[in-house]
């Protein structure tokens, strides 16, 4: 009778369990796998606004069109790479040096400036990106103001060819870090404070304790900010859409705001969706390769 009973109880826990799961399925499957297949299926299709009603099946074509293209496709993926290498250092950098700083502060303290730093994730990309673009507005921006204040000469900012790019990885850098100061907060409330204790003991000096204790212990944690600040890189649109609309002269021309240029203005649904498949795999391949150098079994 108590097997029964018992077996009847683990059933309903599992019943339940695929219940809730249910919803959440569901919800991925109509947003996010079945977009996703139907996009690797369109990028094997020849598929534009003018035979929209004519499609048909052209093999591997979108894919040696799109990685021949030198000036086009290419141009974006190296555009996305440098910005990629100049927001992902500093978005492990400054959340990592802002979360240390808040760990010496009260419990209130750090709270508070947690959602303050926190606030420009909720906020919506519109505001952030009209606020950022006001920042640094070339004619009477407050970065400006701010120069003529220092004696130095104001910058074109995002309206020069040779600095819109810079622009937006600056912009990143004084905006985009609430996420990562959450998880290194975190992070650092989870390290035993007995392993700083048993350091004091040996007399090790604040850089041993850091470098022997704290950084290996957040090194998991690293990981996460690194792959999600690679893949939010390579995903970028919100700045060049809002702000440069890619240019000047396409100095801007991220592979997110290219695929859609193709798709919305252009009409090229099946090179849009090739180059969407093209831009899944190098997250992938990237993200496969932050795990390989910097994976750790050790997790706090």
């Amino acid at each position: 009778m108590f097997k029964l009973i018992r077996k009847n109880q683990v059933y309903s826990e599992w019943f339940w369990a695929y219940v809730f799961l249910a919803v959440d399925l569901a919800w991925s499957t109509l947003f996010l796998f079945y977009p996703m297949i139907k996009g690797i299926i369109f990028s094997f299709q020849d598929i534009t606004l003018e035979n929209i009603s004519n499609v048909r099946f052209v093999g591997l074509r979108n894919y040696i069109q799109v990685l021949t293209d030198v000036n086009g496709w290419w141009h974006s993926v190296k555009v996305s790479t440098l910005y990629a290498l100049g927001v992902v250092p500093m978005g492990v950098l400054i959340p990592f040096t802002i979360a240390l700083l808040l760990n010496n502060f009260r419990k209130k303290v750090r709270d508070f400036f947690k959602a303050a730093f926190y606030l420009p994730v909720v906020v919506s990309v519109v505001i952030y990106s009209m606020t950022l673009k006001w920042i640094f507005d070339p004619m009477s921006g407050f970065m400006n103001w701010f120069l003529e204040i220092l004696g130095l000469p104001p910058q074109p900012w995002y309206s020069s060819e040779s600095q819109a790019l810079f622009t937006l990885i600056l912009m990143n850098w004084i905006s985009s870090h609430g996420f990562g100061i959450l998880l290194y907060s975190a992070a650092l409330d989870r390290i035993p404070k007995t392993l700083y204790e048993a350091a004091e003991i040996d007399a090790a000096s604040s850089w041993k304790k850091f470098w022997k204790i704290t950084w290996p212990l957040l090194k998991p944690t690293t990981l996460y900010v690194v792959i999600t600040s690679l893949i939010g890189a390579f995903q970028a649109f919100g700045g060049a859409f809002f702000i440069t609309k890619g240019g000047p002269m396409r100095a801007t021309e991220f592979i997110n705001y290219r695929i859609y240029r193709e798709f919305y203005e252009l009409g090229n649904y099946s090179t849009a969706a090739t180059m969407s498949v093209i831009l899944m795999f190098i997250i992938v391949v990237v993200s496969a390769l932050s795990f390989k150098f910097m994976g750790t079994e050790v997790e706090y």
